[in-house]
């Protein structure tokens, strides 16, 4: 059938296709939405729809997220909430999210970034020392762990490891 005489998918079936795909924040898929073409007023109704069914809900997907994040990823809090935050997901709604999977979880962020940390070194065993550190210390600053953390973490396991050169 060519292209013109398609028959149009609502954009409510299009949402359902992006959800089905993949979580979404409300923002996200309303940007998501607007960008693929669909009216705005449509955009609305849509996602007021799936509000309604329980099928969108920005609480429900910033916990989701951050349970991923937290346990999955090894991201610290701080990352986590700037992943939420670059999803649309309102600032309260993401602390709150992130402070219950933390506590639901027992997620000790001190022993999260050993536990991650000693993950990649071991990926860094074959570099000298100085790489290792740089590395490592970048790893871990782009999951969002504080410098002071990175630092002690860094200096407590390289100098408990082997070197490449031993």
């Amino acid at each position: 059938m060519p292209e013109s005489n398609k028959p149009r998918r609502s954009t409510y079936e299009r949402a359902l296709d992006m959800l089905e795909s993949r979580a979404r924040a409300v923002d996200e898929l309303r940007r998501l939405l607007v960008r693929k073409g669909e009216p705005a007023d449509e955009v609305d109704a849509a996602i007021a729809r799936l509000r309604a069914a329980g099928i969108l809900d920005d609480a429900n997907f910033a916990r989701q997220l951050a349970r991923s994040k937290a346990l999955g990823a090894g991201l610290s809090r701080r990352r986590i909430q700037l992943e939420l935050t670059r999803r649309g997901v309102a600032r309260d709604i993401s602390e709150q999210a992130i402070e219950d999977v933390f506590a639901e979880e027992r997620v000790d962020e001190h022993e999260a970034i050993e536990r991650v940390a000693r993950k990649k070194l071991r990926t860094l065993a074959k570099l000298d020392a100085p790489s290792q550190r740089r590395r490592l210390y970048g790893y871990l600053a782009r999951r969002g762990y504080d410098a002071d953390d990175i630092s002690r973490i860094t200096r407590q396991l390289l100098a408990d490891a082997p070197s490449a050169d031993e």
